[in-house]
This record gives structure tokens, sequence and C-alpha cells, in this order.
């Protein structure tokens, strides 16, 4: 950049120097007949200045030549690391996604496993329960594999007790904003339960998520409802039996009693008893 700024600074230069020998006002005077009328000095000084205007920038142009051609190769270069750069890079992300996949695969697997011993083992349950004679009736077998199958797909639901119920509402939005509050946000499906006894009643909702892992993850935080201001009153719960449904519903039903009677105590279920506990000093 600098042998180019003197390069056109001294052309800048030596083109007024030169209208000045000739006798012209301004570049477009300067014609072969203004030539002829300048003195043989002046011309031959111009001629010599010009010849060694002309050798420099020669010189100067060959070695901006060489410059371009060393930086074009090292662009060449250049580009050429980045490519190889770039080849490694999609190498290392193909290694790293063989991981992923064979880790996924892996835990896919363990999981199958522990579902299938799971299934066996609750399979094996209730067989055992069953007579010799029992197991010779094909009706008693159908009974006893879809007692399985029904205690498998509840492994994976969880009930909301509690949750106010309105007209037309959008219950799986209202069930996300229920896990929200306790950090999480699973795939699910919702629906109430029961009949509508009363205008303001507020049925148990049934919630299906994708596995009984993820049923495990939302149990395990239930407790954080307690201390929510909007929340505070519901209730989650895993998804049992007709017979053990019932029993939920008087326990809930007791510890509302219970509250409403002591509210100066903490009142929570835990291993389907009711415990009381007085309030920490604010």
């Amino acid at each position: 950049d600098k042998e180019l700024e003197d390069l056109i600074g001294k052309c800048s230069a030596w083109i007024p120097k030169a209208m000045e020998h000739v006798g012209c006002s301004a570049p477009i005077d300067v014609t072969s007949a203004a030539c002829k009328r300048a003195m043989k000095d002046s011309l031959a000084m111009l001629f010599a200045e010009s010849f060694q205007f002309v050798r420099c920038q020669t010189e100067k142009l060959k070695n901006l030549k060489a410059e371009l051609s060393s930086t074009q190769r090292q662009l060449i270069e250049n580009q050429k690391w980045v490519i190889s750069l770039q080849e490694t890079i999609i190498r290392e992300k193909e290694k790293q996604l063989e991981g992923v996949e064979t880790a996924v695969k892996s835990s896919v697997e363990s999981n199958l496993k522990e579902q299938f011993k799971s299934y066996s083992e609750a399979a094996a349950e209730n067989v055992m329960v069953c007579s010799t004679e029992g197991l010779a009736d094909p009706a008693t077998l159908k009974k006893v594999v879809k007692s399985v199958v029904q205690e498998e797909d509840r492994s994976r639901n969880v009930i909301i007790f509690g949750l106010a119920e309105k007209k037309g509402e959008n219950l799986e939005e209202s069930v996300q904003e229920v896990f929200e509050e306790i950090g999480l946000k699973p795939t699910l499906q919702a629906c109430r339960v029961g009949r509508v006894i009363k205008e303001k009643s507020k049925r148990p909702v049934k919630v299906s998520l994708s596995s009984s892992c993820a049923a495990h993850q939302v149990l395990s935080q239930v407790r954080k409802l307690r201390q929510s201001a909007r929340f505070s009153e519901v209730y989650v719960r895993p998804d049992r039996s007709e017979e053990e449904r019932i029993q939920d519903r008087l326990l809930v039903q007791e510890l509302l009693k219970r509250r409403e009677s002591e509210p100066n105590k903490l009142h929570f279920i835990r291993a389907g008893t009711i415990h009381s506990k007085d309030k920490p000093a604010e």
C-alpha cells in the first residue's frame, strides 16, 4: 500500500511539471503540437525523468508481482490447512456421534432388560398365587396376563389430585404447568377420571408418561409442590388399582380434614400414612 501511494504521488507531481515545460495549463492541452513548441532542453529533461521514472516503477511493479504471487501461494496453503482442519473436525464429530449412538443403544437395551425383568417378576408373582388346577384354566391364565399388563402400564402413570377443573380446559397444558413448577417438562397425555358429581368438582387427573422412569422422576420431585404458591393443594400419587385408588382418595380426604382442623401443624402423606409435625418457627 505504501509503495502504491508513493507511485501515485510521484505521478501526480510529475504531470503538472511536464505541463509547465510544454507551456500547457490543463492536461487536455498537452498535444503533439504543444510538445513541438517546447525547447529541446526541456524535452530532453522530461524524457530523462520519464525514463528513470518508468525504470524505477517497473522494478517496483516486479516486486509487487512477486509479493502478490507469494501472497496467493500463502492463501492457497491456508485454504488447504482450513480444509484439512474441517475434515479433522468432521471425523471427530463422527466419532462423538458413534459414541453417543453406542451409549444410547446400551441405555435402551439396559432399560428394556429392566422392564422385561420387571414384567417377568410381576408375572411370576401372579402365577405363584394360582393353584395348579387354576393354571390349567385358560380364563385364569388370561386374567393373570391382563393383571400383569395393567400393572406394567400403571408403572408409567401418575394421578394428580386437587387440580382445579374448568369448563373447556386445556388439561395437558394445566398438568405441564404443575410439572414445570417442580422443574420438569415431560412428554405426557392427560385425562380426567370419574364422573362430575358437583359443579366445582376437582376430579383426579390420570397422566400417562413416556416410561416408568419418567413417572418415578416426577414422583421424586412432587414434594416441591408444598412450597408452591399456586399448587400447594395439589397432590401427585402413583397410579394404583381401583382398590388402591379408593384408599388413596380416603387418605387425601383425611389429610385435608387434618389441615383444616390443625392449621398450625404440617400434615403430609408418607408410605401410605398421614404424618403431622409442628411448623417451624418463622
